[in-house]
């Protein structure tokens, strides 16, 4: 693609902008329409919505069957010790989703609630190539130190707009190119996230689109090689 996009890096709306290319997350539905154009997606197991074990492994051969098709990423998946869900069987349905990404050659978009030295554990155990992407990220800046010297990705929204916040000093912290934005279940455009993290950059709003488009370029050519 020869045009610069906005990128909504995660978003569970359906309204589409022909100035922004998003990655729809269709969770554990497992269904969409066919992509094409500028439509991408990502399935994956949440681990709000874990099952048993058993149940939990027919649903991973659906992800890992999902996520040959073009434009799929893995995701959201990931850690959360705030639910109730065993997180023995988090971290493994988490782990057997990173895996699918490495073989499937697919990013994965990572939730995580006060696990991430957890979630950076089992990356040094596997080692990946594929980009892993910390959506709605909120870590400590000690902790964004950390992940920042690994092939991690951070992607902000409305965290941007809530003064005090530690995703804002880790927002400022990190270069450009480790940055995504991203509206989750927010009704506000993507475009408002650029905006919104210009002015704490203090660069215009135009820099942030072209880096961002080059962080999303960089990671989709890994696997679609016509992009």
């Amino acid at each position: 693609m020869n045009d610069i996009y906005f990128v909504d890096i995660h978003t569970h709306s359906c309204n589409i902008d022909e100035e922004v290319i998003a990655v729809r997350n269709i969770g554990q539905e497992l269904e969409f329409t066919n992509s094409s154009g500028s439509n991408f997606f990502s399935a994956g197991l949440h681990p709000w919505h874990l099952k048993l074990p058993e149940e939990n492994n027919v649903l991973l051969s659906l992800v890992r069957e999902k996520t040959k098709i073009d434009r799929v990423f893995v995701g959201e998946t990931g850690l959360d010790k705030r639910c109730t869900t065993d997180f023995e069987e988090q971290k493994r349905i988490f782990e057997a989703q990173a895996i699918i990404a490495e073989k499937n050659n697919r990013p994965i978009i990572i939730h995580c609630i006060r696990a991430y030295n957890e979630v950076l554990a089992i990356y040094k155990k596997l080692n990946p190539k594929m980009t892993w992407i910390f959506h709605a990220y909120n870590g400590s800046i000690e902790m964004t130190r950390q992940l920042a010297a690994e092939n991690f990705m951070f992607s902000f929204g409305e965290y941007l707009f809530l003064p005090g916040i530690k995703a804002i000093e880790s927002f400022k912290y990190l270069p450009l190119n480790k940055i995504f934005f991203e509206t989750d279940e927010s009704r506000e455009s993507v475009k408002q996230m650029y905006k919104q993290g210009a002015l704490l950059k203090k660069i215009s709003n135009n820099e942030f689109k072209k880096a961002v488009w080059h962080n999303f370029s960089q990671i989709v050519n890994k696997f679609i090689t016509d992009f």
